[in-house]
């Protein structure tokens, strides 16, 4: 009984609320998003950019620039972007030491001309004015800073929902949903969206300080924080959206376990804790769920369902889970465990992963390294 106790109060606690981009648009603002370069690192992204890049076409105000930074793609990117008017630049052999994608924002942004980066992955796309909500959202800030969002996930097959747990554990690391989040600035930042003015990029170093890093916008944000830099990190629920490893169970297994467990390396250590405890707390439930559904069938119905209910309030800020779907989280539970173990075994003991066709060896004491 009391597992159930703590696993709801746990998760009350760490997910107390999740920020979302501003909603509302002033065309008044429309200035904010003709001073962005939209910088798009892209290594074998067909089958993602042209939708991308359609998206900001349609945007009733349009960026200064659209920079796509072909990263020794072997397929049809370069193509497809130069097809859509995007600027197409091609990145130099990669240096010892620099993650791919990181060595591709870094030209990229030397390349641009804007007032404000803006760095996307070719995953995404944008909703109708989601440029100019961003740059609203970013104004909140006096422009200052860093902001991050986590893209909105839009699902269309069943097996892309097992990602619901680590989306959570994504924004459990920032810092930004636990009940006193109000009283601290975010510890990290999210992945796929990068926002910051080019004065505030160059006084951090750019992607050239975190070069080495595997979830590299994570890292540039605890990065910019320790600079003194502003950091706020948000959901894109109606602004910016995100299609996850889509090409079945085995996508999105592998796709998690490539940086998840190194990520975790990155996050605070108390945040790690609570994080941890919370899911240990999750698997004991699941554990024990059997005991109590024989012992009290009808008091287990009633936390099942308190349980189930708060996550659907919760990831519904994220992506376009259904009720069934959350109430499965038993099984995401098993799921995460066993994609966390495998991404712990390659990070600390096999030490390496691979990533768009590349190996990253994880050597002790130093940054990852691609080759």
């Amino acid at each position: 009984m009391y597992f159930w106790i703590v696993a709801l109060g746990l998760t009350i606690f760490l997910f107390t609320r999740i920020p979302t981009v501003k909603n509302s648009v002033h065309v008044r603002n429309s200035y904010l998003v003709k001073k962005c370069s939209i910088i798009i690192p892209a290594r074998n992204e067909e089958k993602t950019i042209g939708r991308l890049l359609s998206s900001i076409r349609m945007q009733f105000i349009q960026p200064l620039e659209v920079i796509v930074v072909n990263d020794g793609s072997t397929d049809q990117t370069k193509a497809i972007a130069l097809n859509e008017g995007a600027i197409v630049i091609d990145a130099p052999p990669l240096p010892n030491g620099w993650n791919g994608k990181s060595w591709a924002c870094w030209n990229g942004a030397k390349e641009s001309k804007g007032e404000f980066l803006l760095f996307v992955d070719s995953d995404t796309w944008f909703e109708q004015a989601g440029l100019l909500k961003i740059c609203e959202t970013y104004k909140m800030q006096q422009c200052q800073g860093v902001l991050t969002i986590h893209p909105f996930h839009k699902m269309e097959c069943f097996h892309e929902t097992f990602s619901m747990l680590f989306h959570l554990m994504e924004f459990a690391s920032t810092s930004i949903t636990h009940l006193f989040s109000w009283l601290c600035t975010p510890s990290g930042g999210f992945g796929q969206f990068f926002l910051c003015s080019r004065p505030v990029y160059e006084r951090v170093g750019g992607h050239e300080a975190i070069k080495g890093e595997m979830v590299e916008h994570f890292a540039l944000s605890q990065w910019a924080k320790k600079c003194g830099e502003s950091v706020e990190a948000v959901s894109g629920r109606n602004a910016i959206s995100m299609r996850m490893y889509g090409e079945g169970i085995g996508d999105v297994f592998n796709g998690w376990s490539k940086s998840f467990a190194s990520g975790a390396k990155s996050t605070h250590i108390l945040l790690l804790g609570l994080s941890s405890l919370w899911m240990a707390s999750l698997i004991t439930l699941v554990i024990h769920s059997p005991d109590m559904i024989w012992e009290y069938p009808y008091l287990f119905i009633i936390q099942y369902i308190l349980l189930g209910g708060y996550f659907y309030f919760l990831v519904r800020r994220i992506g376009n889970f259904s009720v069934f779907e959350t109430l499965l989280f038993p099984v995401h539970i098993l799921f995460f465990l066993a994609t966390f173990l495998h991404s712990f075994l390659n990070t600390f003991f096999r030490k390496r992963t691979t990533w768009k066709d590349r190996y990253v060896f994880i050597e002790k004491g130093k940054n990852e390294k691609m080759k």
